[in-house]
């Protein structure tokens, strides 16, 4: 799905707004994704980089925290939400980086229906329009794509030699791109579903 195109003051406003709810205070606003029916919104606050929330008709459902969030989306009808993180620092220890992530599936009521590590860090996600499917990239020094249904059952993975960005998952294709960037990314692979 990708951050709610809006204008740059109602975005703000909306940001606002959300970051009052969940946080109780607001200065910044933040990230905010809304599902195709404009029922669900979540939100991702600016001065609170690991907090996550899903907000139905101006009510927080769920609030979570995911160290080293990276990405994220929502269903296009809000029943769920796809999350990518890097390791923390408690899981590869003090002395030296490791790469790594975990690729989370939360139910619309907050349940985490699959918490599955990584041995790249998570990058990108995607969920497919009709939100059967979802994909994810991982970076690191290993780079790949894993493809999953909405139970959270791997379908079908791939690991690359070279580097890869974002995901982009349509009812028909995997779309993998050079970069996460949406406005200077350039397509590098494809697959048909």
């Amino acid at each position: 799905m990708g951050i709610l195109t809006l204008s740059k003051k109602s975005h703000e406003k909306k940001g606002i707004f959300f970051e009052k709810l969940v946080l109780g205070a607001s200065s910044f606003g933040g990230d905010i994704i809304e599902s195709k029916n404009k029922q669900y919104a979540l939100f991702h606050p600016s001065v609170s980089r690991k907090t996550l929330s899903l907000i139905k008709n101006n009510k927080v459902i769920w609030k979570k925290e995911f160290d080293n969030l990276v990405s994220f989306d929502l269903a296009n009808d809000g029943s769920y939400v796809v999350v990518t993180t890097q390791l923390t620092e408690k899981e590869y220890g003090k002395k030296s980086y490791k790469s790594g992530g975990h690729i989370y599936l939360v139910n619309r009521s907050g349940k985490i229906l699959l918490d599955r590590r990584t041995p790249g860090d998570g990058l990108s996600c995607s969920i497919s329009p009709d939100n059967k499917l979802f994909g994810v990239t991982t970076m690191g020094p290993e780079w790949g794509v894993y493809y999953f249904d909405n139970q959270g059952k791997l379908v079908w993975n791939k690991r690359f030699n070279k580097s890869v960005g974002g995901i982009e998952v349509t009812n028909m294709d995997i779309i993998l791109y050079d970069k996460m960037h949406k406005p200077t990314r350039k397509k590098c692979s494809y697959w048909r579903i």
